[in-house]
């Protein structure tokens, strides 16, 4: 996160750290106790993607949650879902907390991705092998390899459908955008990408892909090489900044918002941002009280 961005929120969250740590872990427990525990699947909305991600094991609530809101919401489904494992949480331990949601849902470790490129594109499974962020780099371009993929963190609520037609038929890459700029600077320089600051900043919270290794353009592929060598923050999303010079294609802000303005108001007496025709919206950082809120009252609602 942009340092000063950081520095404006942890003031703001100073006096009311332990509060929103205690209201958040309140709401999770609610939850559990009322979670769907089958959801409605509308064969008829099926289309030909998956939908993925990846987490650890103290995430599956949250996986639960954002899949609830996609199932709740959307009228365009995917034909699988596939959870990754960041190395916390074995096979069986997925399919012990999911099964009983009757979904189409497979398991994959990260390493099951990440060893395809091992003479491919060594550079990306050295970097999975030692940072969270190459495991999260390595699942979504292997599971595109030859297919139509969906990622999207666990913190991510969807309000309406995530894809239309047009995005399905004719899309290769598409991504969110950040409320500000959030990449490894030092990559920049070292890559020659300074350029990407006078952009409008990308997040990698959703991201719409397809065709693997093979679609990333020089840019991208010298940033994975570093980040294999020097492990910096926000790499992944350096990565796909580096990748969008060549596609240039974003959701809007109004469409999938990363804002954080309702942060700095008490959450539980602030309506909070909603745009006409949201998507979705990434609760990153220090918005997982608002999450939280904001899906039990969709869990709630009819």
């Amino acid at each position: 996160m942009d340092s000063k961005v950081k520095k404006i929120i942890d003031q703001v969250q100073k006096n009311r750290h332990i509060v929103m740590k205690v209201y958040i872990k309140f709401l999770r427990k609610i939850i559990c106790r009322i979670l769907p525990k089958i959801f409605k699947i509308k064969k008829e909305f099926e289309k030909d993607f998956i939908y993925t991600t990846i987490c650890s094991k103290n995430s599956f609530d949250m996986v639960l949650a954002s899949l609830y809101s996609l199932f709740k919401n959307s009228k365009i489904l995917p034909r699988k879902i596939i959870i990754v494992s960041d190395g916390s949480w074995s096979e069986n331990e997925g399919k012990a907390f999911f099964y009983k949601y009757k979904l189409p849902i497979s398991f994959l470790s990260w390493k099951d991705c990440a060893s395809y490129y091992v003479e491919k594109c060594p550079e990306l499974l050295k970097w999975a092998e030692n940072q969270i962020w190459g495991k999260k780099m390595a699942s979504i371009l292997y599971l595109s390899e030859n297919n139509k993929v969906l990622f999207a963190d666990p913190d991510v609520l969807w309000y309406s459908s995530p894809l239309k037609d047009a995005v399905l038929n004719d899309c290769t890459f598409k991504v969110s955008v950040d409320n500000s700029t959030n990449y490894d600077q030092q990559c920049l320089k070292k890559c020659n990408l300074d350029s990407l600051i006078s952009r409008e900043p990308i997040n990698c919270g959703v991201v719409y892909i397809t065709g693997g290794l093979q679609i990333l353009n020089s840019e991208a592929l010298r940033c994975i090489k570093y980040e294999s060598e020097n492990l910096g923050s926000f790499a992944e999303q350096t990565v796909f900044a580096a990748l969008d010079l060549k596609f240039n294609n974003r959701w809007k802000m109004s469409e999938i918002t990363s804002e954080i303005d309702d942060l700095f108001e008490y959450m539980p007496f602030k309506k909070n941002i909603h745009y006409d025709g949201m998507i979705a919206r990434h609760y990153l950082y220090a918005l997982k009280g608002i999450y939280w809120k904001e899906y039990t009252k969709m869990l709630l609602s009819k």
